[in-house]
């Protein structure tokens, strides 16, 4: 496992919904100095994962092809990957979908709809929460 850096810098965000990804891109970058990065399919995710090695992974659950849950455990299989933190954005919320994606090793979930102006207290408030655990 790699270990958590202070400060994020770095954002992966997973997410095929164009509206919900220009939304992301337009309230992180306002309200953060991250390098925001995105990918619209699960294996593109991947991919930049492995090369930006990313220092939070925020994830979609239901995509098509390789869902969120497949590639959380394809992210564990490599080594470059294996240490990223990785939350969730998701509307499957119900408490037995959440003991899941943590047994996945999921840091949390970010809920959909989400208030744009407070996703990126959010992204922090999920960040420390996993480099106190």
């Amino acid at each position: 496992m790699r270990t958590n850096p202070k400060h994020i810098k770095t954002v992966l965000i997973v997410e095929d919904e164009e509206d919900i990804v220009e939304i992301l891109r337009i309230s992180i970058e306002y309200n953060s100095d991250f390098n925001v990065f995105f990918a619209k399919t699960a294996p593109e995710g991947l991919q930049k994962a492995i090369i930006l090695q990313p220092d939070l992974i925020l994830l979609d659950v239901l995509m098509p092809g390789m869902n969120g849950l497949e590639l959380i455990e394809e992210l564990r299989v490599f080594p470059e990957t294996a240490g990223i933190p990785v939350a969730f954005i998701t509307s499957r919320v119900q408490k037995n979908e959440i003991q899941e994606y943590q047994k996945r090793g999921a840091i949390g979930v970010i809920e959909k709809p989400f208030a744009p102006l407070e996703i990126t207290a959010k992204i922090y408030t999920l960040w420390n929460e996993s480099i106190t655990k």
